[in-house]
């Protein structure tokens, strides 16, 4: 078939159309490649710092993208967190407004040795979530519409362990398990009924292990302390099963269709998604805090690079996947992400003017990140940005016992960013996003001289 008009090009963005549905998880159109938008791996603190967690070392935060950061934990920690997002979606003829939202990730660390600590926590890898239409026509079969949706994507889990190695060096590694669902749906419609319509229906399951490692090295500089970080990630080849089935049917307006015949059908055939290599260099310089386990303040600067070339959606270990658009890998560079923040506590960072009012108690922070996605349409790379605004509000503490120690910080934050281009026919999002979490702190496996 030569379709009319190409497939991101047309996504009917037309506001309050029946395709104009938020989803659960995503809204965007591209989440339809690869394993769909991958999500940051970080808890409040962390995203509203950029994603600069390399070098980050705080002992009161759980910092799942660096495994050697779990040796600075001083408390049992428990990070909960989630957000909101407004998303506008444009072409150069059309446009809307989405949104998506909830409860994102939960992670938990304290410290098994004053050089030793561990962490778990679950959080979204990839989410997936699309409903979108383009026409085209054929010669034999005339004027048609076809429907792409999709829904779903994969959920990490991390066990981890951080230790310092040497005086000023620390390691650390996670064992991430993968687990979750893609379900696509592909409906080709006829415009002259006398022609069935025409359904695929896809879905991914995949359950498996996967391993990231990192090194921080600390360099006093007096009163300050720069902090070096890498994290590395091999690519790994996740076990997977893959159902396919396509079949007519017959539409009744109403929501439930009639299948008539199967066409073909794979169900549960064995095969592997691959996620691709990862690496990221950061630098933290900080001033930190005597007897206290955060710092007054804190620049951060991180790269990261990743083989996007090396993502498959689903591999036999023989055969591609599928080789039809849209489902086609077009991952056609390698990921880049250049990313800075700040942070200050106004009571820490500035001693010598004795503040005493609680805005002083509250931890500022600010951030930016660019990056080049890899995803190559239209032959546009897509590029995006986020800017990010927020605030750790301390909730005050209270102890049980002599020396026990109970905290909390809320994290709230807002971010505005862009997704894509309408450069070439594409489609360009603009979101804003409201993030929120809340850090627990407590101390556990206490040896008291007095009771």
């Amino acid at each position: 078939m030569k379709r009319t008009c190409k497939f991101l090009p047309l996504l009917l963005l037309l506001a309050g159309g029946p395709w104009a549905l938020a989803q659960s998880g995503s809204v965007s159109p591209y989440s339809l490649y690869g394993h769909g938008l991958v999500q940051p791996n970080a808890f409040a603190y962390h995203q509203l710092m950029g994603g600069t967690q390399a070098a980050a070392h705080s002992g009161l935060y759980v910092n799942p993208a660096q495994p050697a950061s779990y040796a600075n934990i001083r408390y049992t920690t428990l990070d909960l967190g989630g957000s909101y997002q407004g998303i506008h979606q444009s072409t150069k003829t059309a446009s809307l407004w989405n949104t998506t939202g909830g409860f994102r990730n939960m992670g938990i660390a304290f410290p098994l040795k004053k050089w030793m600590g561990f962490s778990a926590g679950v959080m979204p890898y990839s989410l997936t979530g699309y409903d979108m239409l383009t026409g085209g026509s054929d010669p034999d079969f005339g004027e048609y519409v076809q429907q792409y949706q999709g829904k779903g994507g994969f959920n990490k889990a991390h066990f981890g362990v951080g230790f310092t190695a040497l005086k000023y060096l620390s390691l650390g590694v996670n064992a991430n398990y993968v687990f979750g669902s893609l379900d696509q749906t592909t409906n080709l419609i006829f415009v002259n009924n006398q022609f069935n319509a025409v359904r695929l229906t896809q879905r991914t399951l995949t359950s498996d292990w996967m391993w990231d490692a990192g090194a921080q090295l600390r360099i006093p500089m007096g009163s300050l302390q720069a902090m070096l970080g890498l994290t590395f990630r091999d690519g790994s080849s996740i076990q997977s099963t893959y159902s396919d089935v396509s079949y007519t049917y017959i539409s009744t307006g109403s929501g439930m269709d009639t299948p008539l015949d199967t066409g073909s059908a794979i169900v549960g055939e064995s095969g592997l998604i691959y996620i691709p290599t990862q690496m990221a260099l950061g630098l933290e310089i900080s001033k930190p805090v005597k007897d206290l386990p955060i710092s007054a303040w804190s620049i951060g600067a991180q790269y990261q690079m990743t083989e996007q070339m090396e993502l498959l959606p689903f591999w036999t270990g023989t055969l591609p996947w599928l080789s039809s658009e849209p489902w086609t890998p077009v991952y056609a560079e390698n990921g880049h992400r250049f990313s800075v923040s700040a942070s200050m506590i106004p009571s820490l960072a500035l001693p010598g003017k004795r503040l005493k009012s609680y805005g002083s108690e509250v931890a500022y922070r600010a951030s930016f990140q660019y990056e080049s996605t890899g995803l190559v349409l239209n032959s546009t790379p897509i590029h995006a940005w986020l800017g990010s605004v927020g605030v750790g509000l301390p909730l005050g503490g209270r102890a049980i016992l002599p020396g026990d120690v109970k905290f909390a910080t809320l994290h709230i934050g807002a971010q505005v960013g862009t997704y894509g281009t309408k450069q070439n026919n594409l489609v360009q999002e603009f979101f804003t996003q409201a993030v929120v979490g809340v850090t627990l702190n407590d101390q556990w496996f206490m040896k008291f001289k007095y009771r």
